[in-house]
């Protein structure tokens, strides 16, 4: 398994003094967000020329594996959808073999069916263009989604069906959200391509350090590989000055895996 870490976490540094620190922290790759730690596209990421200097940057820092990561509601409007859709282009061009998405904050103000079934359709338009390109998307599902929860991105799949379309398994969404974890990840078993580690609290969607909160992590890392994942998982934590955690996060993280 790869553990990557997450260049968005210390924006605005640019990309590649980024890769630079996260690589010098231990971590086996990186995780190229095209949003700041807001979540606001960084033009840097949309500049002309970005992906051949970063291909360039990821075999100076001896960048093992690498994602691109795409946190954006795409439903939202016309804006976002192409802003993601951009990335997906620019993810090819880097030769990363995925883009990861997730999709829109449920809406109490609108029906669900009209949120579920925009979600299905741009999603679809995505996972469209991700398959001309030969490229695959990593859906992430999170509490208070339009999708969140395990089951309900599986039935997503079902309605989308496109074969670029698999899964990034973030395990404290997992917790939080599937009333059988364990059972949750048999479930997508096959297409789980990226994932995301952090502990949390019972109850709580707060990203913590992986040797704080409630969860069995070891565990959960146990089950990804017994259903065959041994693929690129990034250490997923916002609150923190992530530097300064990364070294003693990074140290817990090779005892585990």
């Amino acid at each position: 398994m790869y553990l990557l870490g997450r260049v968005q976490m210390i924006a605005p540094l640019p990309y590649e003094e980024g890769v630079k620190r996260l690589m010098a922290h231990g971590f086996d790759g990186i995780e190229f967000g095209i949003s700041d730690r807001q979540f606001k596209p960084r033009p840097e990421f949309f500049s002309p020329g970005f992906a051949g200097e970063m291909k360039s940057v990821i075999q100076r820092y001896g960048v093992k594996a690498y994602s691109v990561s795409a946190h954006m509601d795409y439903t939202a409007n016309d804006e976002n959808f192409q802003t993601v859709y951009n990335a997906i282009r620019i993810a090819k061009e880097m030769d990363s073999p995925l883009v990861i998405i997730n999709g829109a904050v449920k809406n109490d103000d609108e029906p669900y069916e009209v949120q579920w079934a925009k979600q299905i359709e741009y999603t679809k338009r995505l996972c469209d263009y991700a398959q001309t390109l030969g490229i695959e998307l990593a859906m992430e599902y999170e509490p208070g989604f339009v999708i969140d929860s395990t089951a309900l991105m599986l039935k997503a799949f079902k309605e989308i069906n496109s074969p670029v379309l698999k899964v990034n398994c973030d395990v404290g969404h997992v917790f939080l959200c599937d009333p059988d974890p364990m059972q949750a990840i048999e479930d997508c078993k096959g297409l789980i391509i990226h994932a995301h580690l952090e502990n949390m609290k019972a109850g709580v969607h707060n990203h913590l350090v992986p040797y704080e909160g409630d969860m069995d992590l070891p565990g959960y890392i146990a089950k990804l590989r017994e259903v065959g994942f041994d693929g690129m998982a990034a250490f997923d934590a916002y609150q923190y000055d992530y530097e300064a955690v990364a070294d003693e996060s990074v140290n817990y993280f090779r005892s585990i895996l």
